[in-house]
């Protein structure tokens, strides 16, 4: 079994080189430049988007008709769904982050936010991610939720819980621009071997490529 990279693998070792260093304070920002640059993955994502967003828009016109007829039951359930979504949901999808972290065998792991971005952050001090750990770690929370929201909708019988969830499927898809965007970032980058590591300290993110 090899050794596990560490960060002075990757900063002191000429076999590999450094890509990219990102400021978690500066996350959004880096976020939008890859959505700007990358298409394929940006594309698909902003496909889904309109395709949640048209569902949306659709369940809440509905039940807005149904509240004017006297039957608000659906409405307030978009309404709690909403509730849900930016309070707990937030927490929900980051720990999906610290699961996947886990699971990957990445310890340390820690969250951050910057409330004037509304940014939310799961973080591995010091734990050098591989490509196919930190796809896995990206993808978690958008593959978790999105399974447990269709499973319901399409496994229950009660409209008002099925209105629930499919508000937290069509919201959830806006918690994972970030994501998307770090998976935009690698594929702008395919063919390179890419492994991050974070820096809590420091408040920052590196990413090195393995030289060939």
């Amino acid at each position: 079994m090899s050794r596990k990279l560490t960060p002075e693998d990757l900063q002191n070792n000429s076999s590999f080189e450094l890509l990219s260093e990102v400021s978690h304070q500066n996350l959004r920002e880096f976020v939008v430049e890859q959505i700007k640059r990358e298409k394929y993955i940006i594309r698909f994502y902003s496909a889904y988007q309109g395709i949640m967003l048209g569902i949306l828009i659709y369940i809440i016109t509905r039940s807005v008709v149904f509240s004017v007829k006297g039957q608000p039951e659906k409405l307030l359930s978009i309404g709690l769904a909403m509730l849900f979504s930016f309070t707990a949901l937030i927490i929900i999808h980051e720990l999906f982050h610290a699961l996947a972290y886990l699971l990957t065998g990445a310890r340390k792991i820690s969250f951050g936010v910057i409330l004037k971005k509304f940014v939310f952050y799961a973080l591995a001090d010091r734990q050098v991610i591989a490509p196919r750990a930190f796809h896995i770690v990206a993808l978690a929370p958008f593959v978790v939720v999105k399974l447990v929201c269709l499973v319901v909708i399409f496994a229950t019988g009660d409209i008002q819980l099925r209105y629930f969830f499919m508000t937290i499927m069509c919201l959830h898809s806006l918690f994972c621009a970030g994501d998307m965007a770090m998976l935009a970032f690698y594929n702008l980058h395919r063919g390179k071997e890419i492994y991050n590591f974070d820096n809590r300290s420091e408040g920052k993110t590196y990413f090195y490529i393995r030289k060939k």
